[in-house]
């Protein structure tokens, strides 16, 4: 217990550190929050710098055209590059792709100010002869804004993305945190390590050759749940065979193994994912499925392909109207963490009926090369 009591405080330590960051962390001027004022102060800036250049060497109106078609074309440029042409190619390694893209827009979109600069506003022709010196300078002028605002677009995105990248590692140290506090509490009444111990000691009472098996996989599960899940990934075989052994661990009772069917297809061997990530389905599903009644029943299916791992869990519902709601805050931890692990990348679906749950989790995961 002393030993706990001091996990616990420095635990508690390293929450406070996190909860400190996290608030320079919202004071940042580059929070998301703040993305606004930067878009306008950049573009209020770009206005005020073209209209007094233009504004030296040509009428008010004149100027003012010219910045305004500049204004137009650079912004979507700036917002084209930002919102599509990196995340959808650049982010994926589409270099290729990215900077033809990039460039065939350039050319266009340069192109156009050229042309409406020189065929739908000219110069006045009092000013013709002071400009003509630098007329052939027009379309290096030209090429210069769009490479310029091509540039700064860019710079901004990825520092952005760069940005968002380090407060979700925060977001997701703070998470593991509350994790490793609530798995130091669950030592002290470990419910599960109960029931199991109890239904060992029932087949060791009986002299059943069934209590070392089971004891050796016990065993094995705690040394997963101590040891292996400090690291970020584990192999998925490792977790498959924890979830077998956690299974087989609830279904001791003969009369319960044709109720519950386990399928996995592992097309992946070696594939890495975070630890812990399919147990509260599979623990919510014995909780409430109540093997007891006849027609109960338990289906878990895992399969695993090239870019996608699908994980489904369908249960039976117990008539018990003394058992707490399905989910609960497993179920949102859960939730949270997928959101955290894996953003845009996971698709969480529940059904819930009289009679049946499922739920159904698919993760879009890179195969490791």
């Amino acid at each position: 217990m002393a030993s706990f009591v001091e996990e616990k405080g420095h635990f508690v330590e390293k929450k406070a550190k996190l909860k400190r960051k996290k608030l320079i962390s919202d004071m940042n001027l580059f929070a998301e929050r703040y993305r606004w004022v930067w878009h306008v102060a950049f573009w209020l800036t770009y206005i005020l710098l073209l209209s007094y250049t233009f504004g030296q060497i040509m009428p008010f109106l004149a100027a003012q055209s010219r910045v305004f078609t500049g204004l137009v074309l650079h912004v979507s440029f700036a917002y084209l590059n930002w919102f599509w042409l990196i995340p959808r190619f650049f982010l994926q390694k589409q270099y290729l792709r990215y900077f033809g893209l990039a460039l065939s827009l350039l050319f266009l979109l340069g192109f156009i100010r050229y042309w409406f600069e020189s065929a739908a506003f000219p110069i006045p022709a009092p000013l013709i002869s002071s400009v003509t010196p630098i007329l052939p300078l027009k379309l290096i002028f030209i090429s210069f804004s769009f490479l310029s605002i091509w540039v700064l677009s860019s710079l901004f995105r990825l520092l952005e993305d760069r940005i968002k990248t380090m407060q979700r590692e925060n977001e997701l140290k703070n998470a593991q945190l509350h994790s490793e506090l609530r798995f130091l509490k669950s030592q002290i009444n470990p419910h599960f390590l109960f029931n199991t111990l109890n239904n060992v000691y029932s087949l060791a009472y009986l002299k059943s050759d069934q209590a070392a098996p089971m004891i050796l996989k016990l065993s094995g599960m705690l040394r997963y749940m101590l040891y292996d899940c400090d690291a970020p990934k584990v192999p998925l075989q490792k977790e498959i065979e924890y979830l077998q052994d956690y299974v087989e661990l609830q279904v001791l009772n003969p009369a319960d193994r044709p109720k519950v069917q386990f399928e996995i297809q592992n097309q992946v061997p070696n594939l890495m994912i975070e630890p812990m990530l399919f147990v509260n389905f599979i623990e919510n599903s014995f909780k409430h499925g109540n093997l007891s009644q006849p027609a109960a029943f338990i289906r878990i299916q895992l399969i695993n392909q090239a870019h996608e791992l699908a994980f489904t869990v369908e249960n039976s519902v117990g008539n018990s109207k003394s058992k707490d709601k399905i989910g609960g805050l497993g179920l949102q931890n859960v939730r949270q963490r997928m959101a955290l692990l894996y953003p845009q990348k996971h698709d969480l679906q529940i059904t819930e009926a009289p009679n049946q749950y499922q739920v159904h989790l698919t993760l879009k995961i890179t195969q490791p090369q």
